[in-house]
């Protein structure tokens, strides 16, 4: 699901093995591989090597004619060696010829590995929904809720049909923790689509979240929820939480860093990619206060419309002339893979700080970077936050923009009454922090 717990990775990285040829510093090394990925490689260590993470070599696979790839080392073990690929994917074509020079055996450890995970991850998630759901809920004594939704696909991933007819229609996916603060992740059986379009189910889901969980102080709604909610008619008051100042608080962090790095310390502007949303919009007028010039681009802009305020100026424009020469972009269009559109429109050596739900997929992002366009995802952190099981594309330890609103208040109740800056300064001072990390493989 969108958001939701759980792990479903794009290919199978269990157990294959084929030979590699290392290339570095006028070496040259034999040795296998421990797992593949499009990204990325585990390697076998050989005795008395070490690698430094860093470094970079690299990977020939004799007998693939073509097959050579330029990697870092992210990391080394005692027994592995961690190569993240620079620059490089790998193609479906190419993971299939790689698969398929692995011993028979492999390839049926493989998917038998990964069906078991499937199959575990749905017996779990229909066992906490039935007979362990009343066990879970005195065990858990939730403060929050994070309510989430997903798509056909991303449910399959979790329960088939046979079993959601014996679960509730809202589904408890996972628990959440941060410092003293506990709280459950709980899915609706709608899908995305549904919601989107019956408002009927909106308010059901809403009224069955509350009356399941009376004794909640706050309900974060994530993605396009508020949306949804507010198309149904339903007024976003307490314990109903709409997240947008976390959202903003998050990218707000992300672009002062983004700027502090080396090459692009010099520039004054940054544009917003889906400036016209709600998120969008507030996100043009907050980030005046780092750069000179904030370009909200949007097709719903019907004409170019320059805002000055006391810090900056804002231009909503609809023209893609305005992304020329521009380095820094924040993602927030309805879909990450909108990107695509604009990517001849994007100077190369830009960068795309993600927010979109769902995020730019890993196709989508091999395009970007054919263009030299780098593609990050934001997310914010917390040292004591823990979400079980993660996630897709996300670190269990990494929080959605959209969450930290409700954690904000559940400490001070008082500070999300519209006042951006009270905000940033409590979400700062109680630790959360934004970051752009390399996004997962998913």
């Amino acid at each position: 699901m969108i958001r939701m717990h759980g792990e479903y990775r794009r290919h199978l990285r269990s157990g294959i093995r084929v030979p590699v040829v290392l290339n570095y510093a006028n070496h040259t090394i034999e040795t296998t591989t421990l797992d593949i990925s499009a990204s990325g490689l585990r390697l076998k260590r050989p005795e008395r090597v070490y690698i430094r993470p860093g470094e970079v070599i690299d990977v020939d696979f004799p007998g693939k004619a073509g097959m050579k790839v330029t990697a870092t080392v992210a990391h080394t073990g005692k027994s592995h060696i961690g190569l993240q690929f620079y620059r490089r994917r790998f193609s479906d074509n190419e993971l299939n010829k790689l698969y398929g020079a692995a011993p028979t055996w492999q390839r049926l450890a493989a998917r038998s590995k990964r069906a078991l995970w499937r199959n575990s991850r749905r017996l779990a998630i229909f066992l906490a929904n039935t007979y362990l759901r009343s066990l879970i809920h005195a065990l858990a004594r939730p403060h929050f809720l994070f309510a989430v939704y997903g798509n056909k696909q991303q449910v399959g991933s979790y329960f088939t049909p046979r079993m959601a007819k014996r679960m509730p229609s809202n589904v408890v996916l996972g628990f959440i923790r941060n410092a003293d603060m506990r709280g459950l992740l709980v899915a609706s059986q709608f899908l995305e689509h549904e919601l989107q379009e019956d408002s009927e189910k909106v308010r059901l889901y809403l009224d069955r979240l509350q009356r399941g969980y009376p004794n909640v102080q706050r309900i974060a709604l994530v993605g396009r929820l508020p949306n949804f909610v507010m198309k149904a008619g339903i007024e976003i008051t307490d314990p109903l939480v709409e997240g947008s100042l976390g959202t903003r608080y998050m990218i707000w962090d992300v672009a002062r860093q983004m700027r502090e790095r080396p090459q692009y310390c010099q520039q004054t502007s940054i544009v917003v990619l889906g400036g016209a949303g709600r998120i969008g919009n507030a996100v043009c007028q907050d980030l005046t206060g780092l750069y000179d010039k904030v370009i909200g681009f949007d097709p719903r802009y019907e004409e170019d419309k320059e805002i000055t305020t006391e810090r900056g100026t804002v231009l909503q424009t609809s023209s893609l002339a305005h992304l020329q020469g521009e380095k820094l972009y924040i993602g927030l269009t309805h879909h990450g893979d909108a990107m695509l559109e604009l990517r001849h429109h994007i100077t190369p050596g830009a960068l795309i700080a993600d927010d979109t739900h769902p995020c730019i997929s890993l196709t989508a992002r091999e395009r970007l970077q054919e263009s030299q366009i780098a593609v990050e995802k934001v997310v914010l952190s917390h040292e004591e936050f823990l979400m079980w099981p993660r996630m897709p594309a996300w670190n269990n330890r990494d929080i959605p923009g959209c969450l930290v609103e409700a954690l904000v208040l559940l400490r001070q109740p008082d500070v999300g009454e519209g006042d951006f800056s009270a905000f940033c300064q409590e979400a700062e001072f109680l630790g959360f922090t934004g970051r752009l990390v390399s996004p997962l493989d998913e």
